[in-house]
């Protein structure tokens, strides 16, 4: 889809008062200023493009309620996007974003966040206002740590850690007790707290390629957990008998 094409696309989404706009896989480099007329959006695909930046006019669209960034060339998250406080799925994985500004506090309607396989080396703590969050996706970046603010974020039902450089949790990741499945493969953890035996909603847990050699004995109060891997570790098999019965070890 050439240039014009894009514009009589915009066009006929005002004409007709759409609420959606696929404008996914067309090599754009610039999204036209004119897409700020579709106030009726609520759902708009911008995947697998070029982009590096949003027009200011994005702003406009106060009903979007999901945006897809993914698969672009964007460094920051575009100031915007910032505006849009009734956005619920946010996606912006495979770019090339180092960190989250202070203003993804203004987005706290968010459920669905992916920035995962960017460039985060650290977490805002205004991460801690997305309170609605349900799903939060970081794999694949070059985080270290975790805020403590972390603990405000009591929906999380799936947290994505996996492929970072973390060597340890902070306790207050047993404050996310919703948590039904937590990723951690692939960092460099030598040991878990034991608040995480409060995580007692878990039913999957990856562990896998750390440098871990026990487990704690809190593991035992996951009595939800029905999938465990622990691949490329070295856990001492004693610290296996802190398991419920039936868990699947990988």
């Amino acid at each position: 889809m050439n240039e014009q094409a894009i514009f009589k696309a915009i066009e006929n989404a005002r004409d007709s008062e759409a609420n959606s706009l696929y404008l996914s896989e067309l090599q754009m480099q610039a999204v036209p200023e004119e897409i700020g007329k579709l106030v009726n959006l609520v759902w708009l695909y911008l995947s697998e493009n070029q982009l590096t930046t949003l027009p200011d006019a994005i702003a406009n669209l106060r009903s979007l309620t999901w945006l897809h960034l993914e698969c672009n060339q964007f460094s920051t998250i575009p100031k915007a996007v910032m505006y849009l406080n009734n956005l619920t799925v946010l996606n912006l994985a495979e770019n090339q974003i180092e960190e989250l500004p202070s203003e993804i506090k203004n987005l706290s309607s968010l459920a669905r966040l992916d920035i995962s396989n960017n460039h985060l080396k650290k977490l805002p703590s205004e991460i801690g206002f997305l309170k609605f969050l349900t799903w939060l996706d970081l794999c694949e970046n070059n985080l270290e740590c975790l805020p403590l603010e972390i603990a405000r974020l009591t929906n999380l039902t799936e947290l994505d850690l996996r492929k970072n450089h973390f060597t340890s949790l902070p306790e207050e990741i047993g404050n996310l007790t919703r948590l039904t499945d937590l990723y951690l493969g692939n960092n460099q953890l030598s040991y878990l707290p034991p608040e995480i035996g409060y995580l007692t909603n878990i039913t999957e847990l990856d562990l896998s390629y750390n440098q871990l050699t026990t487990l704690p004995p809190e593991i035992a109060y996951l009595t939800s957990l029905v999938r465990l891997d622990l691949r490329g570790n070295s856990i001492d098999a004693a610290s296996l008998n802190n398991l419920r019965h039936g868990v699947i070890l990988i």
